[in-house]
C-alpha cells in the first residue's frame, strides 16, 4: 500500500502527454482545435485584441496623414496668393502707377519738383 502511486499523479502525468503538440500535428491535421483554442484562449483574445488595435492605428493614421496633404495643398495655395498680393501692392505703390491714378481721378495733383524738407519737433529758437 505504501509502496502504490497516487492516481492522481498518474492524472497529471498523462495529461501532460496529452498537451503535447507538434507541428507535423497541426500540419496533418490530427490535432484537435478545439482543445488547443480552449487551452490557449486567453492568447487568442490577445492577439484578436492587438489584431484589432493594429488596424484601427493604421486607419488613423492614414486619415492624418490625408488631412497633413490637405492642409499642406492649402498652404502651398495660400503662399502663391501672397506672393501675388504682395507683388501687386508694391506695383500700385509705385511712384508711376500712383500718377496714373491720380490723373485717372482727375485729382490736379502734380508731383513735387522739390525734395520734402524735414521739421524737428524738438527745440524751437526764439
Amino acid at each position: 500500500m505504501f509502496f502504490k502511486k497516487p492516481v492522481e499523479f498518474e492524472d497529471v502525468k498523462e495529461q501532460k502527454k496529452r498537451t503535447k503538440l507538434k507541428l507535423t500535428d497541426v500540419i496533418t491535421g490530427n490535432a484537435n482545435l478545439r482543445r488547443i483554442l480552449s487551452d490557449n484562449i486567453g492568447f487568442v483574445f490577445l492577439l484578436a485584441g492587438l489584431g484589432f488595435l493594429y488596424i484601427l492605428n493604421s486607419y488613423a493614421v492614414e486619415s492624418k496623414v490625408r488631412r497633413k496633404v490637405e492642409l499642406q495643398e492649402k498652404v502651398n495655395i495660400l503662399k502663391d496668393e501672397t506672393t501675388a498680393t504682395h507683388a501687386q501692392l508694391i506695383w500700385l505703390m509705385s511712384q508711376t502707377s500712383v500718377a496714373k491714378e491720380v490723373e485717372r481721378r482727375g485729382l490736379n495733383l502734380k508731383e513735387a519738383q522739390t525734395p520734402p524738407v524735414r521739421i524737428s519737433g524738438g527745440s524751437s529758437k526764439r
